[in-house]
């Protein structure tokens, strides 16, 4: 994992100019399709790669996105109608029976399929009207890292020519730089806590709830941490009555419109004696710091790879081993 994480990087930059090409035709062809409405298809760490594609697609182009169980088609055996809309699959391995049985079901009625994949020739890949690589090939450690993050690059670029935001893909090039430059900044206290916790509380809003689902699975699943993630607004619905002294917090804050109330709610969780963490390029008090971005979109992506690096520290210090986790699996079949 950690190697793959130092990988991370180069992939970037590898991504761009070998498909970048290939990111602008599809966002051409989802700009002539102007789909009313679209249907994520995923599991894990790729179904957190479809709230950052959510978030993106209905902020910047107000269409409607569905995350719908795969369990529907494999399960159930019933399809949706999906006339004027499109079907977009997320998988690192493009194998799993049920992903490719509610993708495959979504085509047949109608809607326009797209895959999202590390190999274009896996089942996915093939059971799609595009095949979408993102470029992170091969992938050897259990957790993924290189493909989430290729994933969420892959949706930018391809928004940004949706969107004919171009700025968007050009600020995609200064990635590679910005995530080698996060990896020195100094996270210590953090990882102080977290090796020492039991549970603990990833908030985000906007641009960075995504990033924070993606940081509370990798904590589970690298550190045995009982983590568990919530919007920003959302955790005061309920969840903030686990908010103790004893449980860090850490919020996600990209530079983006929700970054207001996602700061208020650090506050907040501070005045209820929580432990909280601000990554953000601003610096504040007890800030996890992120170099200067040149937008939010790509200062989220940072995030989480630089999350990456602390989740694999914190899970050597509290003796486990991140490239053998116990019940986990690289390739995980859901019937």
């Amino acid at each position: 994992m950690k190697r793959e994480i130092a990988e991370i990087p180069g992939c970037i930059a590898r991504q761009i100019d070998q498909y970048g090409s290939l990111y602008k035709d599809v966002g051409r062809r989802l700009r002539a399709h102007s789909p009313a409405v679209m249907i994520t298809v995923a599991r894990g760490s790729s179904d957190c790669a479809a709230a950052f594609l959510k978030y993106m697609v209905e902020t910047r182009l107000g269409v409607p996105v569905a995350s719908v169980g795969p369990s529907l088609s494999s399960v159930h055996r019933r399809s949706l109608r999906l006339d004027r809309a499109v079907s977009w699959a997320i998988s690192q391995s493009g194998a799993s029976e049920d992903i490719n049985a509610l993708h495959s079901s979504n085509r047949a009625a109608g809607a326009l399929s797209i895959s999202l994949v590390n190999s274009p020739h896996s089942r996915l890949g093939q059971n799609a009207d595009i095949a979408v690589a993102i470029g992170a090939w091969p992938e050897l450690a259990l957790p993924a890292t290189k493909s989430f993050v290729c994933s969420l690059v892959a949706i930018a670029a391809i928004l940004s020519e949706w969107t004919g935001d171009r700025n968007l893909f050009d600020s995609l090039r200064a990635l590679p730089e910005l995530v080698e430059r996060s990896y020195t900044a100094d996270w210590g206290v953090a990882e102080d806590a977290l090796a020492r916790c039991d549970s603990a509380l990833i908030l985000g809003r906007g641009a960075g709830y995504p990033i924070a689902c993606e940081a509370a699975l990798k904590l589970k699943e690298t550190s045995y941490v009982f983590a568990e993630a919530f919007s920003a607004a959302e955790v005061w619905h309920g969840p903030a009555a686990l908010i103790t002294p004893e449980r860090p917090v850490i919020m996600f804050v990209p530079s983006d419109e929700a970054s207001v109330g996602a700061l208020a709610a650090a506050d907040k969780a501070r005045d209820l004696g929580a432990r909280v963490f601000v990554v953000s390029c601003n610096q504040s008090r007890d800030c996890l710091p992120m170099p200067d971005a040149p937008n939010s979109v790509v200062e989220a992506i940072a995030m989480i790879a630089r999350f990456y690096a602390l989740a694999e520290s914190t899970s050597g210090m509290r003796g486990v081993d991140v490239d053998s986790p116990r019940a986990l699996q690289k390739v995980t079949v859901t019937v």
